[in-house]
């Protein structure tokens, strides 16, 4: 028997972009991220994102210091472009004024590596869900 395909149509995937000039990193949480049913797309420095950002972007998480910018730079260009998309910043050496300045910058979050995996997967499966502010102290 034929499939239904009128009634089997799947909503495209929401989209989660990390900025991370880390391969090893990025591709260990672009797999975590794809088990909470997740598209991942990966950049190693700020402007690739920028140049490549798609509408079903539902979060962005970079590192705090990119190559070719910082996260709270990013997080401003990407307030003018996308506007509601919640980020979520990665630091190796974060201190409280940095997660302050990001926090003020409009970050959702800030976590300090190498605690990434389980803070990252409980916060983005929030988001998902819609239990989570959709964007950090402005």
């Amino acid at each position: 028997m034929p499939a239904d395909t009128e009634n089997n149509k799947t909503s495209p995937s929401p989209i989660v972009c990390i900025v991370d000039p880390d391969e090893a990193l990025t591709r260990r949480l672009a797999d975590l991220l794809e088990a909470l049913g997740t598209e991942v797309r990966c950049y190693p420095e700020g402007h690739a994102l920028l140049d490549d950002l798609a509408a079903g972007t539902v979060c962005v998480i970079s590192e705090a210091r990119l190559p070719d910018m910082t996260g709270i730079q990013l997080i401003e260009a990407l307030r003018e472009r996308l506007p509601d998309v919640p980020v979520i910043l990665l630091a190796t050496d974060g201190d409280v004024a940095a997660a302050v300045s990001a926090m003020r910058a409009g970050a959702l979050d800030f976590i300090e590596k190498p605690h990434v995996d389980r803070l990252l997967a409980w916060r983005i499966r929030h988001l998902l869900e819609g239990d989570v502010p959709v964007t950090g102290a402005r």
